[in-house]
């Protein structure tokens, strides 16, 4: 995008706070995953630093977990403007028998920055980002991890709610469906 996503306005607002707003709907403690604190300081939130820095979103879950003593981490991007709080609920009802829970489109992609991790993730994820490894797919096809990918009408959520604006164009096909 060539700027900082989460600060995006949508609505007249940035998109980080949408999501937090809709994060404190679901838990009394949230989170923003972020190296450079005064840029969240806004959202009166607690910013986590990454313990492995540069390694990505990965380093941010490691760094939620880090921080809690829950058993559940929901991951969330700071980049989905249609993500709604149904979806959110589903992940996290879903979570009870498994490791980690991922929404998956239509076509077969697995959404792993929105999902519901549970705490024994932790030692793979660790061991992961000591070797380097920071792909959400390192963790998800590890043998030991069990994942239960969600698919929109067991999840209650369309393709369209996990749309990621990466681009410009992404951006612009976002507001066109919008007005």
């Amino acid at each position: 995008m060539g700027f900082n996503k989460a600060l995006l306005e949508i609505n007249g607002r940035p998109l980080i706070q949408t999501l937090a707003e809709l994060a404190r709907k679901i838990t009394d403690e949230v989170f923003i995953s972020a190296n450079d604190a005064g840029v969240y300081a806004f959202l009166g939130l607690t910013i986590v630093p990454d313990v492995h820095r540069g390694q990505g979103p990965m380093a941010g879950l490691h760094a939620a977990f880090a921080r809690t003593s829950r058993s559940l981490v929901l991951l969330m991007a700071c980049d989905l403007p249609n993500l709604h709080e149904e979806v959110l609920r589903s992940l996290i009802d879903e979570a009870r028998d498994f490791d980690a829970v991922v929404p998956r489109t239509a076509d077969g992609h697995c959404h792993p920055l929105c999902g519901v991790y549970r705490r024994t993730c932790l030692p793979v994820l660790e061991s992961n980002l000591l070797k380097g490894m920071n792909k959400a797919t390192d963790l998800l096809h590890h043998a030991s991890i069990w994942v239960r990918y969600l698919d929109g009408q067991a999840g209650n959520f369309s393709d369209r709610d996990l749309k990621n604006l990466n681009t410009p164009e992404d951006l612009d096909e976002y507001r066109s469906a919008e007005s």
